[in-house]
């Protein structure tokens, strides 16, 4: 790795990108009336908006409303203007906008003539219709309602289809996700509300949530855990390119209730379409590179489908390479990446069941800066992963009071070296194997949808069974390694208490049984635990009128301890720390109070969330201001100790005018112990802010994205603070082709090359700078 260098060429490397950013805040909305969404029929006609009103010639006035409840018009419906004749969608298209608070959307200055009208709001089905301008009355359009599609809910955060949340959420669909494609989830996440990234290089990185990291995140494929050692230390990746994600869904609260023990902060589900729910006829799929002058790197994925009417089979690969992280100071050594990703699937489909099969790899080589300074010696990882899915949906055609079954799950082995190698004095290469992790798992899920029962109008009960069997060993092994099994059963309920209000009740139990396995350097290890944990939730989801939701949530959680916090003891070279254990470590039980407001209008939103976590025996890395003597590195401690998280995000869109639109957040969190000391968690993010503005007139868009980090000083004991500072981003993209199958993305991070340490940076000593100014190109081809 020390020696291995990237192929790309040297771009850009005097560029400096300085664009100007708008920064505004103006928000005015108008008070709308009361209701819920519902709607039983559909229906066109046209009615004057007042009595007595009539629309301007050549203009024209529409008004989207539920069906069984006329008196509410549907928030952010997508009504879209094409002229009528020959052409496709795209060379037709005339204009399109969101209604706003009270389902009412205008168009001005529009050639008389005949015109194709298409409406589509999420719940509801698309109505299309042909319109004649001049008209003489504005339009009215009645829509009926259809079960929410998985695209248009955050599965993630609840079983049911309803659409009804109780806590933030928030998803990313492909377009998305290419817009910020990255090495890794964590820096692809990093600066969205309330999410940061713990990082150790450009591959080692994971995202942080309100302050929970490691095993108190959940990072899932296809709804399952993934078998990895991600969530154990800083040095470990996650055993998925983002090149292979589809769809990405991030749950900021505790969700224990559903996916069992960890998952205190939060989950990020990463979808693949290995196993697609639906599909088209003949071929489909993408193409996409990218190229960045930070680390030289390259990047390749193909995302391959063929669909017949009952059946699909799927194909995907992605390959990386990546030279080492440059800072506005030099190159950090020891930081380059090479990956390699694939894997195949079919789906068959019957009458009512849906079957599929999938089968994944990944072989990742990348470098841990440990001895970055040091030509002469080299420490990095080498990760093998593969996999096999299965998934089943049953959806009755006539559904009684079964509405569903979903089983899901993921079988893997994975295995992963930590390596120094060393070039002695005659010129001989000395390569050791430092620590290594052999593992098998399974992680299952089946869950049964029902409809009403008693007062509940929906639900899902659910069984979920987890195995691994880690052995750990290597020159180094600072554990032994560990036997995981779990069975947990859980129900999801919920029960409308008005028109507007819909409560929720959920509850878990599930037994975890672990055991210590002996190694060489933990011959006589045989320690058991065995634990009984109940996770619950509570919530209320409140929606007074069009526009506004609202949702709070009580929820208890838990987590079991790994078996570093419980078992280690020695020096974990790729962390660069030496690691000790506390065998007595207790269950975290964490008992938490999240809520959200949530304001949608006609040109944009407003999200308001806070929250608060008490977490009984919370485990804290925690620096104990030493250096051990044989190794040089510093000395942490697993402690066990009372402690609390409280905090808030806030995020706001604007959508200025049809090209313009602007954003801003604010998101903060405190970790404190409650004991007696009362002192700061170590690794809590800073207050950061974030405003962006964007011009998006059709082929081309272009944006920046500004970034504010404030000093973290309220430190831990032993531990380091850093101080603020201020990024620029600047992306721009163009659509080659009307229908934008063909895209290309520029983008720069970093732009004005900012000297800068993150808190969450697990670099040697917070020593070493972030990277520097990146510039990278991206090229995605639809098919």
């Amino acid at each position: 790795m020390k020696n291995q260098r990237s192929s790309m060429p040297r771009w850009f490397s005097g560029l400096t990108l300085v664009p100007a950013l708008v920064v505004f805040v103006g928000l005015g909305v108008a008070t709308p009336s009361m209701g819920l969404h519902a709607a039983t029929a559909l229906d066109v006609r046209t009615a004057p908006l007042v009595p007595g009103g009539t629309a301007v010639a050549n203009d024209l006035a529409v008004r989207v409303v539920d069906g069984g409840r006329e008196d509410r018009g549907v928030t952010q419906a997508q009504v879209t203007l094409f002229r009528a004749g020959p052409g496709s969608l795209a060379e037709r298209r005339v204009t399109g906008r969101l209604t706003g608070t009270d389902g009412r959307v205008a168009f001005g200055d529009l050639p008389a003539g005949e015109y194709v009208m298409t409406v589509e709001a999420a719940g509801f089905q698309t109505l299309e219709r042909s319109v004649r301008l001049p008209a003489p009355d504005a339009i009215e359009v009645v829509l009926q309602p259809r079960p929410l599609t998985l695209d248009e809910v955050i599965g993630t955060a609840s079983p049911l289809r309803s659409g009804v949340t109780y806590t933030a959420a928030q998803s990313f669909d492909r377009d998305d996700l290419t817009e910020r494609m990255g090495a890794s989830v964590g820096s692809m996440l990093d600066g969205e509300p309330g999410v940061a990234m713990r990082s150790l290089g450009a591959a080692a990185t994971r995202p942080v949530i309100r302050g929970f990291d490691g095993d108190r995140i959940l990072v899932l494929e296809n709804g399952e855990r993934m078998g990895d050692v991600g969530e154990s230390a800083a040095d470990h990746a996650v055993a998925l390119d983002p090149l292979a994600i589809e769809r990405l869904e991030v749950v900021r609260g505790p969700a224990s209730l559903l996916y069992g023990s960890g998952a205190l902060g939060g989950v990020v589900n990463m979808t693949t379409r290995d196993m697609p729910r639906t599909w088209s006829r003949g071929w489909e799929g993408a193409v996409q590179t990218q190229a960045a002058s930070m680390n030289r790197s390259g990047s390749g994925s193909g995302t391959f489908l063929y669909g017949a009417d009952d059946w699909a089979t799927t194909f995907r690969f992605s390959a990386r390479e990546a030279g080492d992280i440059r800072t506005p100071a030099g190159r950090i050594g020891d930081t380059a990446i090479s990956s390699l990703d694939g894997s195949l699937g079919f789906v068959r489909q019957w009458n009512e069941v849906r079957l599929g099969f999938s089968g994944s790899f990944v072989d990742r080589e990348y470098g841990i800066p440990e001895e970055w300074d040091d030509p002469d010696e080299e420490v990095f990882i080498t990760m093998e992963r593969q996999s096999l899915q299965a998934r089943m949906d049953w959806d009755p055609r006539q559904p009684g009071f079964i509405e569903g079954l979903e089983w899901r799950t993921i079988a893997s082995r994975y295995f992963q070296q930590e390596i120094e190698r060393e070039i002695e004095a005659d010129g001989s290469v000395d390569e050791d194997v430092e620590l290594e992790y052999d593992a098998i798992s399974l992680s299952s899920t089946a869950t049964l949808r029902h409809g009403q029962a008693g007062v509940f109008t929906e639900g899902a009960f659910g069984v979920a069974i987890r195995g691994r069997q880690m052995d750990i060993g290597g020159d180094e092994a600072f554990t032994p390694g560990i036997g995981e099994r779990s069975v947990g059963v859980f129900t999801f309920q919920e029960a409308p208490l008005s028109e507007d209000l819909t409560f929720q009740l959920g509850a878990r139990v599930e037994g975890n049984w672990n055991e210590a396995r002996p190694n060489d350097d933990f011959p006589d290890a045989d320690q058991s635990r065995n634990s009984t944990a109940f996770s619950g939730s509570l919530g209320l989801n409140w929606r007074p009128a069009a526009g506004w939701e609202s949702g709070i949530q009580l929820a208890r959680a838990h987590r079991v301890p790994l078996v570093e916090e419980l078992y280690a003891n020695g020096p974990h070279i790729g962390a660069g720390a030496f690691e000790i254990g506390t065998a007595d470590l207790a269950d975290e039980v964490s008992h938490g109070l999240d809520l959200f407001l949530r304001r949608d209008f006609a040109r944009g939103s407003v999200e308001i969330a806070g929250f608060a976590n008490w977490i009984n025996d919370y485990i804290a890395f925690q620096p104990l201001g030493q250096i051990d003597e044989d190794s040089g590195f510093p000395v942490f401690q697993y402690q066990g100790t009372d402690a609390r998280m409280i905090g808030g995000e806030i995020s706001a869109d604007l959508q200025l005018n049809d090209i313009w639109s602007a954003g801003a957040g604010v998101d903060w969190v405190q970790g404190s112990r409650t004991d007696s000391a009362g002192d700061p968690l170590p690794s809590i993010p800073p207050l950061r802010t974030r405003v962006q503005l964007r011009a998006d007139p059709g082929r081309w868009w272009a944006g920046a994205t500004f970034r504010g980090i404030s000093t973290q000083d309220r430190v831990a004991p032993d531990e380091l603070a850093t101080d603020g500072y201020v990024l620029l981003d600047a992306q721009a993209g163009l659509r080659v082709d009307p229908m934008g199958n063909h895209s290309v993305i520029l983008r720069v991070d970093n732009a004005l090359n900012e000297s800068y340490r993150d808190h969450l940076s697990r670099l040697p000593e917070r020593d070493l700078l972030m990277p520097g100014r990146n510039v990278s190109v991206i090229y995605r081809w639809r098919f």
